[in-house]
C-alpha cells in the first residue's frame, strides 16, 4: 500500500501525514538494506504526534544492531532483517492470518491490549500470527518478490529456502556454549544450530517447534522457534503441513494457558537472539545486588544491567537466578552454559561503547577465552575490544 492509499482509505490519517511519510520513508530504506539511513530517518523524529516514542524499540535496536556491527554482521543477521521486513509490512494476507491467529489461541478472549494496540500487539508479539503471514501466506516470499530491492537481495543471496522452509517439531537434547544440538521428531536424526539462546529456557527433552534454514553453512531457526510439549512437537513432525491444528489442539489442553502466554507474549523477536532482553534478563544475575533484573525491567536502566553482565563474565562471577524456571514451569536440573546470555547482553546497542572505557589491559586474555565461547557475532565484539585494549597500551 502507498501513501497516497493509505490516506485514501483512511482520511483521518491526514493530520498525521509528516509521520505517515517518515513511516513510508523508512520502510523505503530497509528495503534498500540501507540501516544506516533508515536509523537516521527514524532518529531525526523520534517523537509521535502526541509526542510519545513513535517507532517500536524493537525496529530501534535492530537496526541499531545492524549499524553497530557494519561490515561484520553476519549474511544469517541480514536474512533475518529482511525476515523482520516482511512481517512489519506484511505484504501476504495479515487479515487473514490474524483472525486465524486469534482463533488457534483461544479467541478474542486472550488479546491483551484494546482496539488498535490489540492488533499491535498481534503483530509485534504472536508467534503463530508471524508464521502464517510469513510462510503459510507468502508473506516473506512476496516481500523478496515485490518490495525487497535489489541491493538487500544482493545482501541477503537467494532466501528461497527460507521462504519455502518447512515446519518441523524437535526435542532439545544437548546446548553447549555456542551451538544447540537438537533431535528432529521426523527422522530421529541430531540437528544443529546456532545458539541464540532459543533453548535457554528450556529443560533437556522438551519439545520446540519451528523452521530451521541455513545461512554460510550456519543452521539456525529462521526465527524463534516455539516451546511445546513434546507431544505437540512430535505431532508437527508427523504432520508439519498441519502444524496450527496440533497448536489449535494444545491451545486447548491442559497446557492451554501456558500455550496462550508463549504464543501471544513471549517474544520480540530480535535480531540476534531467540529471546526478548526482558526473558533474558530474569535468567542470569550479575554480582551487583542493585542490578537485579526485576529492577531492570520494571524501569530501571538495561544498559548497565548488561555492561554488569559482561563484566562479571570477564571476572568469571555469574550465576543462574537462583529461581529460574523452564518454560513450561519447572525448575532447571542441570547447569547450562551461560555464554549464549553474555552475548545478547554484548550484543545489546551501547554495551560495547561503555565497556570500552571500563576494561583494563589485564582483561585482554579473559576476553580472548570468552570470544572462543561466545557465539557469533558477540566473538567479533569480543575481538574488537581487544584491539581497543592494545591500541591504547
Amino acid at each position: 500500500m502507498t501513501l497516497a492509499d493509505a490516506v485514501a482509505a483512511h482520511p483521518e490519517l491526514k493530520g498525521s501525514l509528516p509521520w505517515l511519510e517518515r513511516m513510508f520513508a523508512v520502510d523505503a530504506a530497509e528495503a534498500d538494506g540501507d540501516a544506516r539511513g533508515a536509523l537516521q530517518l527514524i532518529e531525526e523524529m523520534l517523537l509521535g504526534p502526541d509526542g510519545r516514542p513513535f517507532w517500536r524499540p524493537e525496529r530501534v535496536r535492530r537496526l541499531r544492531q545492524l549499524v553497530e556491527l557494519g561490515a561484520d554482521v553476519p549474511t544469517w543477521a541480514v536474512r533475518r532483517w529482511a525476515v523482520a521486513q516482511a512481517a512489519q509490512v506484511s505484504p501476504g494476507r495479515p487479515r487473514e492470518a490474524m483472525d486465524l491467529a486469534i482463533r488457534t489461541r483461544g479467541g478474542r478472549s486472550t488479546l491483551w491490549g484494546i482496539d488498535d494496540d490489540a492488533r499491535s500487539k498481534i503483530l509485534d508479539h504472536d508467534w503463530v500470527y508471524r508464521q502464517l503471514v510469513l510462510h503459510d501466506h507468502g508473506g516473506l516470499a512476496d516481500f523478496l518478490r515485490r518490495v525487497a530491492s535489489p541491493d538487500l537481495r544482493g545482501l541477503t543471496g537467494d532466501m528461497t529456502s527460507w521462504s519455502t522452509a518447512p515446519m518441523g517439531g524437535y526435542e532439545l537434547w544437548e546446548e553447549a556454549s555456542n551451538h544447540i544440538v537438537w533431535r528432529d521428531l521426523a527422522t530421529s536424526l541430531p540437528v544443529t544450530t546456532l545458539n541464540l539462546g532459543s533453548a535457554s529456557m528450556m529443560a533437556i527433552g522438551e519439545g520446540a517447534i519451528g523452521r530451521i534454514v541455513e545461512s554460510d553453512d550456519v543452521r539456525l531457526f529462521e526465527s524463534a522457534p516455539l516451546c511445546v510439549p513434546i507431544d505437540v512437537a512430535q505431532a508437527v513432525a508427523d504432520r508439519p503441513f498441519a502444524w496450527i491444528d496440533a497448536i489449535n489442539e494444545a491451545c486447548r489442553g491442559p497446557y492451554g494457558e501456558v500455550m496462550t502466554e508463549l504464543i501471544a507474549k513471549l517474544n520480540h523477536f530480535d535480531l540476534l537472539f531467540d529471546l526478548s532482553s526482558r526473558s533474558r534478563r530474569y535468567l542470569i544475575q550479575p554480582p551487583d545486588p542493585d542490578l537485579r533484573s526485576d529492577r531492570v525491567v520494571s524501569g530501571g536502566n538495561g544498559t548497565e544491567y548488561d555492561v554488569a553482565l559482561v563484566l562479571a563474565a570477564v571476572a568469571g562471577e555469574l550465576e543462574r537466578d537462583e529461581n529460574e524456571l523452564c518454560s513450561c514451569g519447572r525448575q532447571h536440573d542441570e547447569r547450562r552454559p551461560l555464554e549464549p546470555l553474555v552475548a545478547a547482553a554484548m550484543l545489546e546497542p551501547d554495551t560495547v561503547g561503555r565497556l570500552a572505557s571500563m576494561l583494563v589491559d589485564s582483561d585482554a586474555a579473559a576476553l580472548r577465552d570468552l570470544e572462543l565461547l561466545l557465539p557469533s557475532p558477540a566473538d567479533v565484539l569480543c575481538r574488537r575490544l581487544r584491539r581497543g585494549l592494545a591500541d591504547a597500551a
